[in-house]
């Protein structure tokens, strides 16, 4: 992740003085040519993609995510025009789970944070953690600019990272015999 970060550091450093309308054309052909197919193969950053035979978008993965944010209550933005499983909505998706476990964790309620806690670690094992390297894989073999070789550092990265916290936050969360309460570390 430091890399990715310094990646970045060093892009945004490179923009004064620069001609910003070029460095915006510049990012939209990588974009172009990483993600809509202009270099060849593009490597759609969305689940079905990288786990189904074919690499076909709208398949199992994207009904299977629809199902869980559906379960959760989490509906897609009519506005965002990527299929459900995407790499936008999924991260959003953890967000939000992250977002329900710290407020049912001030709350005192930790059976909900239990739940919303499996569904992270379950989201990450059955979903994110299977296509993001791959997908990361593709962006650094294909990307010629620093911005999105960065990005898809810091991406798979936190992926990475996010798994050993909701592993360290699960071994933490058992509430300890003779309280009510789990251990202070978990609310801070």
């Amino acid at each position: 992740m430091a890399e990715g970060l310094n990646e970045i550091a060093g892009f945004a450093s490179s923009l004064k003085g620069a001609d910003l309308e070029k460095v915006r054309l510049d990012l939209a052909v990588e974009y172009a040519g990483l993600f809509l197919g202009v270099w060849g193969k593009p490597a759609h950053p969305s689940e079905s993609n990288y786990v189904t035979e074919g690499q076909l978008i709208m398949q199992q993965p994207r009904d299977d995510v629809l199902k869980l944010y559906r379960a959760v209550g989490v509906e897609k933005a009519g506005e965002f025009k990527e299929p459900e499983d995407h790499i936008a909505l999924e991260l959003q998706f953890m967000a939000h789970l992250c977002d329900k476990t710290n407020a049912a964790l001030k709350d005192g309620n930790f059976k909900d944070a239990r739940k919303y806690l499996d569904v992270q670690r379950n989201f990450l094992d059955e979903h994110l953690g299977k296509w993001v390297p791959k997908l990361a894989s593709d962006i650094l073999k294909s990307a010629r600019h620093e911005l999105y070789r960065a990005i898809a550092k810091i991406t798979e990265a936190y992926v990475g990272v996010d798994r050993g916290l909701v592993a360290d936050l699960d071994e933490n969360l058992a509430i300890p015999s003779g309280s009510d309460l789990p251990s202070t570390k978990l609310l801070t």
